[in-house]
C-alpha cells in the first residue's frame, strides 16, 4: 500500500482539474462574474480552533460573553484558499473519491513492482559502492605503500656511510710557438680540459674500473656485508654485470662544468669500507690521468717520428734518383759539363772563323798549294772536326742512352731540387721530433685532489623522512591519476 504522502499527491490532480474548469468558466463569462446577485459565494473557511484565553484579553472577554472572536485574515495564499474551498464542496469530494490512485514519480515512500528497486534507491546504492571503491583503492594504492615504506625505512633499511672525494684536472702551461717545428708537430697549447674530466667521470662507472677495483678490494664481500638489509644487500653469487649495476648504484660521480671540479661519493655499509673505496677511486683516477698523459705524449712523439721517417725516405729516394742519373749519364754535374762545352764550342768556332778569314786573305797572294795555306787548311779541318765532336757530345751522352744536353740538364735540375727540398723537410722533421721529445719529458696533465676521503661518523643514507614522503607522494599521484581516468571513462560511457 502507498503511504499517506503518496495518497495525497495522487489526489491533488483531480482537485486541480476542477479548479482549472472553474477558472475557465470564470474567464468565459466576465460579465456574469461582475453581477452582484450572481456572485458565487465561497464557503467560509472553518476555523481551525475555537478562540481561547491565549488569544488576548479582548478575545477572552468576548469568549466569556459567548460572542465569537474576530478572525484574523488568513495567511494562506489565494490559490490555496480556493483549493481548500473547492475540497469542501460535495461534487469535488465525490470526484476526488472516484479518482484512481496514480503514484507520482520521484516521491519517496511509493510502492514499486515486486522485484524492482526504485531509481532513487539504485542511485544511492551505486554511490555507496563508488565511495567504497574509492576508499578501498586509496587504502590499497596510497595507505599501504606509504605504510610499507615507513616500516621499511624506519625499521629494516640499513645505514649507509658516505665518503666524498673532490679533485680537478690541471695542465702545465706551455708557450705556443709559431716556428716551423711547432707547425709540423701540431702540438696544442693545452691538453687537459672538459673532455678529460668527462672521460674520468664516466670511467669510474665502467666495468673495466670495477674489474680493477675488484682485483684490489673484494667488492662482493663489501656489498654483501651482514649488516646490510635484505633488500639492499648484494648477492655474492651474482654475475659481474649485477656487480657493475650495484657499483653504479653505490657510487656517484658528477662533473661541474662551471668550476671544473669532479665530485665522487662512495657509499658502503661501514665507514672503513667507504673510505677504502674512495681511496681506490682516487688511485684509479690518477692512473687514468697518467695514461691519458702518456698516451698523448706518445701520440705526439709518434707523429713526429712518422714525419721524420717520411722525410728521411723522401731524402733517400731523391739521393738515389740523383745518383742513378749521374751513373746513367756518366757525369757528376751535367750543368757544369754543358757550360764548359758551350764555352769550348764558342772558342772553337771563333778560332775556326779566324783561320778561315786568314786562308781567304792568303789565297789572294799565294797559290792554293802553298805550304802556309795547306797548314791553315789542315788546322781548319781539325777545328771543324773538334766542333762536330763537341756538338755531338752536346746532342748525346757518352753512353748513347739519353737525349740532348738540354733535356739532361732539365732532368738533373729537377732531381737536384727534389734533393734540396727533401733535405730541408728532413731538417724540419728532426727539429719537430726534438721539440716533441722535449714536451714528452714534461707532465702535461695531472690530478689535483683538494678534498680527500675521510672516515664518516654518521650515516647519511637513506634519508628516511624524505624517502617515505617520496613513496607516499608517488603513490598518491598514481592513485589520483587512475581515479581521474576511471571517472572520466565512466562519465564518457554514460
Amino acid at each position: 500500500m502507498s503511504t499517506e504522502p503518496g495518497r495525497v499527491a495522487a489526489r491533488v490532480s483531480p482537485l486541480l482539474s476542477v479548479l482549472r474548469q472553474r477558472r475557465t468558466k470564470a474567464d468565459a463569462a466576465p460579465a456574469e462574474a461582475s453581477a452582484p446577485d450572481e456572485t458565487v459565494e465561497m464557503p467560509a473557511e472553518a476555523p481551525d480552533r475555537e478562540p481561547g484565553p491565549a488569544d488576548g484579553p479582548d478575545n477572552v472577554t468576548r469568549w466569556l460573553r459567548g460572542q465569537p472572536a474576530p478572525r484574523k485574515p488568513s495567511a494562506k495564499p489565494p490559490v490555496l484558499r480556493e483549493v481548500t474551498a473547492l475540497a469542501n464542496e460535495p461534487e469535488t469530494a465525490r470526484r476526488i473519491a472516484e479518482a484512481p490512485v496514480r503514484p507520482l514519480p520521484g516521491l519517496p515512500g511509493q510502492d514499486t513492482l515486486p522485484g524492482q528497486a526504485s531509481p532513487l534507491a539504485g542511485r544511492r546504492a551505486r554511490r555507496r559502492r563508488q565511495r567504497r571503491g574509492i576508499l578501498f583503492s586509496f587504502v590499497a594504492l596510497v595507505v599501504l605503500p606509504a605504510l610499507a615504506a615507513a616500516l621499511y625505512y624506519g625499521f629494516v633499511a640499513s645505514d649507509q656511510y658516505v665518503s666524498e672525494v673532490k679533485f680537478a684536472l690541471r695542465s702545465v702551461e706551455r708557450n705556443g710557438g709559431h716556428d716551423a717545428a711547432s707547425v709540423v708537430s701540431g702540438v696544442p697549447n693545452a691538453l687537459a680540459g672538459n673532455t678529460d674530466s668527462f672521460i674520468i667521470a664516466d670511467y669510474i662507472t665502467t666495468r673495466q674500473f670495477v674489474d680493477e677495483v675488484q682485483r684490489k678490494i673484494d667488492l662482493r664481500r663489501i656489498f654483501s656485508a651482514p649488516g646490510a638489509d635484505i633488500w639492499s644487500r648484494f648477492n655474492p653469487a651474482a654475475p659481474i654485470e649485477a656487480l657493475v649495476s650495484h657499483w653504479r648504484a653505490m657510487v656517484m660521480s658528477r662533473y661541474d662544468l662551471s668550476t671544473g671540479i669532479l665530485t665522487v661519493k662512495v657509499r658502503a655499509y661501514t665507514p672503513e669500507d667507504s673510505y677504502r673505496l674512495a681511496q681506490t677511486v682516487i688511485d684509479g683516477s690518477e692512473r687514468l690521468a697518467n695514461e691519458l698523459t702518456n698516451r698523448g705524449r706518445q701520440d705526439f712523439v709518434r707523429f713526429a717520428e712518422t714525419e721524420v721517417q717520411k722525410a728521411e725516405t723522401r731524402l733517400r729516394n731523391a739521393r738515389d734518383a740523383l745518383g742513378n742519373f749521374r751513373r746513367s749519364e756518366g757525369t757528376f754535374d751535367p750543368v757544369r759539363v754543358a757550360t764548359s762545352n758551350a764555352d769550348l764550342l764558342a772558342k772553337l768556332r771563333s778560332d775556326l772563323a779566324g783561320m778561315r778569314a786568314e786562308v781567304s786573305a792568303l789565297a789572294l797572294s799565294m797559290q792554293p798549294n802553298a805550304p802556309m795555306i795547306q797548314t791553315l787548311n789542315g788546322r781548319i779541318k781539325a777545328t771543324e772536326q773538334q766542333v762536330r765532336s763537341v756538338e755531338a757530345e752536346g746532342q748525346r751522352n757518352g753512353q748513347g742512352a739519353g737525349g740532348d744536353m738540354g733535356s739532361t740538364v732539365a732532368r738533373y735540375a729537377a732531381l737536384e731540387s727534389e734533393q734540396t727540398f727533401a733535405e730541408k723537410s728532413y731538417g724540419m722533421a728532426m727539429d719537430a721530433l726534438q721539440a716533441a721529445r722535449g714536451l714528452a719529458d714534461r707532465q702535461q696533465i695531472y690530478l689535483a685532489t683538494f678534498a680527500r676521503p675521510a672516515l664518516a661518523e654518521s650515516a647519511q643514507f637513506p634519508n628516511r623522512p624524505a624517502s617515505i614522503a617520496v613513496v607516499a607522494g608517488f603513490a598518491l599521484l598514481v592513485w589520483l591519476t587512475g581515479l581521474l581516468l576511471v571517472l572520466g571513462i565512466r562519465d564518457h560511457l554514460r
